[in-house]
């Protein structure tokens, strides 16, 4: 019995040797992944990798030499990062806070491990190029281009300013677009007091041309019913007489501004009261 024990316990550490030497040797590729093989630091072959005339992975098990080669992940479908509150100074001076977000695809699997090491430590590289492009390239247009569509051009010379570096690293930029562009907090409350200002002197020149039309309206409606007043007077004596004194009565009389305030004593035969008396 402790012989079969012994052998027992050999054949189990002899499979136990075996399935560790196996999940040493074979791993697992995903189909969303690109499996670069490194012997000894160095690159030497790629498994599932990514071709435009491929687009479908092919993932499944890949053998290699256990401690002598390594496995390294890279991307095999789209991916991307986003540049956020970039600090940008526009042609005309104005400051604005942007955000982009970059659209990628590793085609070269080899040069990304090579020259960044991996998918991360590329995004990593690109953020911080993204960044610094992006003050150069959109603060060489005004805001108020930059914030049409397209930015007069601004984007595509970031995006390709972008591709030119991502290929450096086997990196290549599928999209680039502003997702945010906004006037930071210090310099928006700036903005709406000048805004305001200038809102405020709009309406002043408004309301000062408002009066002086109004005055002008008013004089010549004054210079026109003294000519008309003056026209009907050479035609009808009588009924121009009849409305001064209609007026004057109006203005003495009618006024609110007069009553209690001012007294008029007048005989009973006054001219001024001819109207009343209906002569």
């Amino acid at each position: 019995m402790a012989t079969l024990s012994a052998r027992g316990r050999a054949a189990l550490f002899a499979f136990g040797s075996v399935a560790i030497l196996t999940g040493l040797c074979l791993t697992a590729v995903p189909e969303t992944s690109q499996a670069v093989v490194l012997r000894m630091g160095e690159p030497v072959r790629v498994v599932n990798r990514w071709s435009a005339g491929t687009p479908s992975g092919g993932g499944g098990l890949l053998a290699h030499l256990p401690l002598v080669e390594q496995v390294e992940w890279v991307e095999r479908g789209l991916f991307g990062f986003t540049a956020e509150k970039v600090q940008v100074r526009a042609a005309d001076d104005s400051a604005l806070t942007v955000d982009t977000a970059a659209t990628l695809r590793a085609y070269d699997p080899v040069k990304l491990v090579r020259n960044a090491g991996s998918t991360d430590k590329a995004i990593a590289q690109l953020t911080d190029t993204l960044r610094q492009l992006v003050q150069q390239e959109l603060g060489q247009v005004d805001a108020q281009t930059l914030l049409a569509p397209g930015g007069g051009g601004a984007l595509a010379k970031l995006r390709a300013a972008l591709d030119a570096r991502a290929r450096q690293i086997g990196v290549q930029v599928v999209d680039l677009r502003l997702t945010a562009a906004a006037l930071p907090e210090n310099a928006l409350q700036q903005t709406f007091d000048r805004m305001e200002t200038e809102r405020a002197r709009l309406a002043s020149i408004e309301i000062e041309n408002g009066n002086r039309d109004a005055e002008r309206i008013a004089t010549e409606a004054k210079v026109e019913a003294a000519r008309i007043l003056g026209a009907t007077a050479g035609q009808d004596p009588e009924f121009y007489d009849f409305y001064r004194a209609m007026r004057s009565y109006e203005v003495v009389f009618a006024n609110p501004d007069n009553k209690g305030a001012t007294t008029i004593i007048l005989g009973p035969d006054s001219e001024y009261l001819k109207q009343f008396k209906g002569r």
